[in-house]
């Protein structure tokens, strides 16, 4: 289980809103980076996530969330994976169907627009068949902290 902690900013009923201010990728090294920069004149957005609450939550008391580690890897892994093999598959294809009807068009070019279509088309297949949905990558509140 993957933990984070955060504070409850809203509550409805059957909802929990929950905030975290968003921490820069290197916010724990000393250098100035882009991103520390950044971070430092205009302030670190907040993350403002609905969550399941099986446990009983008032506005601002401090909670930790949690997500399934198996999820998180298996989401993390379709959202990358299949866009670069669409993209990949595609370019192969494109060329491919170029050099097998002998048409005027340069090898590039065909790469090119079957990796835009390969990649469409991923996004599309990640659209609609519910990969990523938010129901299996939901965070869960597992405890108060105050």
């Amino acid at each position: 289980m993957i933990e984070e902690e955060a504070v409850v900013s809203h509550t409805e009923p059957g909802k929990v809103w929950v905030e975290k201010p968003r921490r820069s990728a290197c916010g724990g090294c000393l250098r100035q980076c882009a991103s520390g920069v950044v971070d430092r004149y205009f302030g670190a957005p907040t993350i403002r996530l609905q969550v399941l609450s099986p446990i009983d939550v008032q506005v601002g008391d401090r909670v930790v969330l949690g997500i399934q580690e198996d999820a998180f890897v298996k989401g993390s892994f379709c959202a990358y994976l299949i866009p670069l093999l669409g993209l990949f598959l595609g370019a192969i294809l494109g060329n491919i169907i170029v050099f097998s009807l002998a048409l005027d068009v340069s090898s590039d070019g065909a790469s090119v627009i079957g990796g835009a279509i390969g990649l469409s088309l991923s996004f599309i297949i990640l659209r609609f068949t519910g990969v990523l949905s938010r129901d299996k990558l939901s965070p869960v509140i597992l405890r108060k902290l105050s």
